[in-house]
């Protein structure tokens, strides 16, 4: 035998009119304001503990003081080529400029620095007197150190500016590091050059020594060649022309004469020598003429020598310097850090934003609900009122019962939100034969039995005859919160109990026991003229054979003697009786803590109900705080921003 389906009650059955696909999850400017409103705390905890320890921090840091000169490296620089023994121009090409950059940031250039500057006894640079003793060498390094890390250099796009930028705890310090920086560099390029030109100076001197001893060697050579070759006769060749002439005619006039055969051999010998003396003296007037173009080209070189070497002298008495300065550094007023207002400024913005990805993360980690859009965004269910928090009495005193609310107090918002409640499930059910409503829970404590409890109460003030049936064996929450003693039967009393009584129609309760000493169903628990009351009799053990009897006997007599039924159920992801008793119910509503149920409790509780074959129709938010639903913007406005007020005992 099984238990009837819920399908079979479809006469009374309410359809859930709000349920349908899930909406989209949409986050607009109010939900991140009602976001921060309800992780105010935690924000404004990160933001304060944060400018707390940056203010500490301030208050603690060393003040350090900075400063910038400025040098602009010449469009050309004039260097000497030992080579060519001349001046050469050329532009600064950006290789230059980093070479130079390079130069600036070199440790032997530090310590050029660091000696002009005097640093080695400066009270920021020596040692401190409790540090451990170390060589002259390594104390020289880690002045260096100190000093390459006290300035930085950098050039500004593709200019020739080179900026020097000090910084220190010492004001006067930091100016004197950036200008000595900057005129270390100029002078040092200075002397570079002054050494070159020195250096090519004594190259031409050298050379031009060499030269002048050359040039009188090949002035003697000269002459002594001119001696030697007679070249120094200017008349010398003239003769020897006439003599040749001379000879010439001779010969001639000698003729063919046989008997002459002796002149004409003396004459031709002669002929002979002078043609000889003829050939040497034009071959040493051309070794002359090339020996004299020799000893002019080395008095040319020289000359150059000398003039060039004049001209270096001069030039060493105005050697143009590589750079300049244009920016003199100026010893600061203030400290650059720390800058405690930018500092507190961007602390504060930083905080700002990490306390909002903060907030937004622990909000994607919290699925609390918090709104009726939580609700159908987690079920597709609609919410159908919000239960104010009831207040204590007194820091000493337990809270007031829900009931004593509701009968000391007809206006208290506790009451408004119970008969807004009230309205609404009574307006969706009014076009059906429905009477058996069912409240249950995700888990413990959510408010379940507040509701039933608290609904039964207010319509039986509206003149309803109400019927409230504690199901929820393990908790016992309507007998506690009433007030006053309920009927404790069990499911297999009032069966029994109706099958004795069945000689009587529409008689379902008699007075006396039975045989088997079964309770009488004479008399409900009333609780002030209000609902009647039935606790079912704990650890009864609800078997489908005992759940299809009480449904298809005893509900049908109750909903003919009550105008309202309701059901306290167990939670139903802790037991599975709730699942059990919803076929008893023409409605069910799950019953949600503002700000304590979770998420994903709701869906699988309404998950659970929805695989059994019930349709929830909604939910009811309890243990709601009104003060802090308006603040937050969380739902179903309750008309105050103050708690429910206690009656007066």
């Amino acid at each position: 035998m099984t238990l009837l389906s819920h399908g079979s009650r479809d006469q009374r059955t309410v359809a859930n009119p709000y349920s349908g696909p899930l909406p989209a999850e949409k986050l607009g400017i109010d939900g991140l304001l009602a976001i921060f409103r309800r992780n105010a705390m935690v924000a404004s905890t990160i933001i304060v503990v944060i400018m707390i320890a940056v203010f500490q921090y301030l208050q603690m840091a060393e003040e350090r003081y900075a400063t910038r000169a400025t040098i602009v490296l010449t469009p050309s620089e004039t260097r000497i080529s030992r080579t060519a023994a001349q001046l050469e121009s050329f532009d600064v090409s950006r290789s230059i400029v980093e070479t130079e950059l390079d130069v600036l940031r070199s440790r032997q250039f530090a310590a050029e620095v660091a000696e002009r500057l005097d640093l080695a006894t400066h009270p920021v640079f020596v040692p401190a007197v409790d540090a451990p003793a170390i060589s002259p060498v390594e104390r020289r390094q880690q002045m260096i150190d100190r000093l390459l890390a006290s300035y930085s250099v950098s050039r500004s796009g593709e200019s020739l500016a080179i900026e020097i930028v000090a910084e220190t705890t010492d004001p006067e310090l930091t100016a004197a590091i950036a200008n000595g920086v900057a005129e270390t560099f100029i002078l040092r390029s200075e002397r570079a050059q002054r050494l070159e030109i020195q250096q090519s100076i004594t190259f031409l001197e050298t050379r031009a020594e060499t030269m002048s001893v050359e040039l009188s060697q090949l002035d003697s050579q000269f002459a002594d060649f001119v001696r030697a070759n007679g070249l120094d006769d200017g008349d010398r060749l003239d003769r020897l022309l006439s003599e040749q002439m001379r000879l010439t005619a001779i010969r001639e006039a000698l003729g063919d004469d046989p008997a002459q055969d002796a002149e004409r051999a003396r004459n031709q010998e002669a002929l002979a020598n002078v043609d000889q003396l003829l050939r040497a003296h034009t071959a040493a007037t051309l070794t002359l003429g090339r020996m004299e173009r020799a000893l002019d080209l080395q008095q040319t070189r020289y000359q150059n020598a000398v003039e060039r070497l004049n001209e270096l002298e001069t030039q060493l008495d105005f050697v143009p310097r590589s750079a300049r300065q244009v920016t003199i550094a100026r010893v600061p007023a203030e400290p650059s850090w720390p800058n405690k207002r930018v500092a507190l400024a961007a602390t504060f913005i930083a905080t700002t934003v990490l306390a909002f990805v903060t907030v937004l993360l622990l909000e994607s980690m919290n699925k609390r609900i918090w709104t009726a859009a939580d609700v159908e965004r987690f079920t597709g269910l609609k919410n159908f009122g919000s239960v104010p928090r009831i207040g204590d009495k007194g820091i000493w005193l337990p809270k007031v019962a829900p009931l004593n609310f509701l009968s000391s107090d007809p206006r208290s918002y506790f009451n408004e939100g119970i008969r807004g409640i009230l309205t609404r499930i009574l307006n969706t059910l009014k076009n059906s034969d429905a009477k058996v409503i069912m409240f249950s829970s995700s888990l413990p404590n959510e408010g379940k039995s507040t509701v039933a409890l608290s609904l039964a109460a207010s319509a039986a003030q509206d003149g309803l005859k109400v019927l409230l049936l504690d199901l929820d064996s393990h908790g016992e929450r309507a007998k506690a919160k009433g007030g006053a003693e309920a009927t404790v039967l069990s499911l297999q009393d009032m069966v029994e109990s109706l099958k004795r009584n069945a000689a009587k129609p529409g008689e379902l309760y008699t007075a006396g026991h039975s045989s088997k000493d079964v309770p009488s169903f004479e008399t409900f628990a009333i609780l002030e003229d209000g609902p009647a009351v039935i606790q079912v009799a704990a650890q009864e053990r609800l078997n489908l054979h005992l759940l299809e009897k009480f449904q298809t006997t005893v509900i049908p007599e109750l909903r003919k003697r009550f105008d309202l039924i309701l059901l306290d159920t167990p939670p139903v992801l802790v037991f599975d009786d709730a699942c059990r008793f919803g076929s008893f119910s023409d409605a069910i509503f799950i019953v949600v803590r503002w700000g304590k149920s979770k998420g994903n409790e709701l869906r699988e509780a309404h998950e659970r109900l929805s695989r059994n074959g019930f349709d929830v129709v909604g939910t009811v938010f309890t243990d709601v705080d009104p003060k802090e639903q308006r603040r937050f913007s969380t739902g179903v406005y309750l008309g105050s921003a103050v708690y429910a007020k206690n009656p007066t005992p």
